[in-house]
C-alpha cells in the first residue's frame, strides 16, 4: 500500500483531531512524505486545518457538532482533567494550543478537543490573543454541545478586533499629527504676521526720520498723515 493510501485510510478511520506528526507515527511514514499528502487532502477538502498555528487537522464531517452528554463522537470528557486544564489556563498567558499542551503534558489533539468543548459552553474565551478562563459554572455540561470550529472563530474575532484597535490607534495618531501640523502652521502664520508688522513699523520709522517731519510733528501724526494720503 502506498504512503498516500496509508494516510487516506488513517484519515478515514480516525475521528479525532490529529497532527502531521501523529499521522506519520500511526502509519509508520516519514513526516516528509506525510506533509504533502495532507496538503493534498486539505486542498481537496477531505480534511480541514482547524488550528493553523498548531497544525491540527480533522476529517470533514467527522461528527455531528451536537453530541451526547459528556461525549464528542466517541470522546469522553474527564471533568477532573478539564478542571486541571482550566487551572493552567487561568494561571498562564497562553496564546496557542501548542504552548498549553507543552505546559500541561498532554497532546495537542487532547488539549484542542477539551478546549473546543469548553469554549462551546462559554467556559473559556480569548482576550487579545490569549486564552482566558471565563467561568467554571457550566463545567458539568462539558461535551453536551460541541461547536465545531469555535476556537478558530474566536481567534479570528480577536484578530479582527485587534486590527480595528490598531487602525483606530493609527487614525488617532494621524489626527494628532494633523492637529499638531495645523497648530504649527497657525503659529508660523502668526509669527510671520507679527514679523511683517515689526518690519513695517521699522520702515515707517525710518521714513519718518528721513521725511523732515521729526522737527515739527511726532511719529503718530506722521503715521496718520501718511495713512490719509494712501
Amino acid at each position: 500500500m502506498s504512503p498516500s493510501e496509508l494516510i487516506r485510510n488513517f484519515v478515514n478511520l480516525y475521528n479525532h483531531p490529529f497532527t502531521a506528526e501523529l499521522a506519520a507515527e500511526m502509519t509508520a511514514q516519514e513526516i516528509s512524505l506525510v506533509l504533502p499528502i495532507l496538503e493534498q487532502l486539505h486542498s481537496d477538502q477531505t480534511i480541514k486545518l482547524i488550528s493553523p498555528e498548531d497544525g491540527i487537522y480533522v476529517r470533514n464531517n467527522r461528527y455531528n457538532p451536537v453530541v451526547g452528554y459528556n461525549k464528542k463522537g466517541d470522546w469522553r470528557f474527564d471533568q477532573v482533567a478539564a478542571s486541571a486544564l482550566l487551572d493552567l489556563i487561568d494561571q498562564g498567558q497562553f496564546k496557542s494550543i501548542r504552548a498549553i499542551a507543552n505546559a500541561f503534558g498532554r497532546s495537542r489533539q487532547w488539549v484542542f478537543v477539551y478546549m473546543e468543548a469548553m469554549a462551546s459552553i462559554g467556559i473559556i474565551s480569548m482576550s487579545g490573543n490569549t486564552y482566558k478562563l471565563r467561568s467554571r459554572a457550566n463545567l458539568q455540561d462539558l461535551g453536551m454541545s460541541v461547536e465545531s470550529g469555535i476556537l478558530s472563530r474566536m481567534r479570528n474575532t480577536q484578530s479582527e478586533l485587534q486590527k480595528r484597535i490598531v487602525e483606530e490607534r493609527k487614525e488617532k495618531r494621524r489626527q494628532i499629527r494633523n492637529q499638531k501640523k495645523a497648530e504649527q502652521e497657525t503659529r508660523e502664520m502668526e509669527f510671520q504676521q507679527e514679523k511683517a508688522k515689526k518690519e513695517a513699523f521699522i520702515q515707517a520709522w525710518n521714513d519718518y526720520l528721513k521725511s523732515g517731519w521729526i522737527s515739527d510733528h511726532d511719529f503718530q501724526a506722521y503715521l496718520r498723515s501718511r495713512n490719509n494720503n494712501q
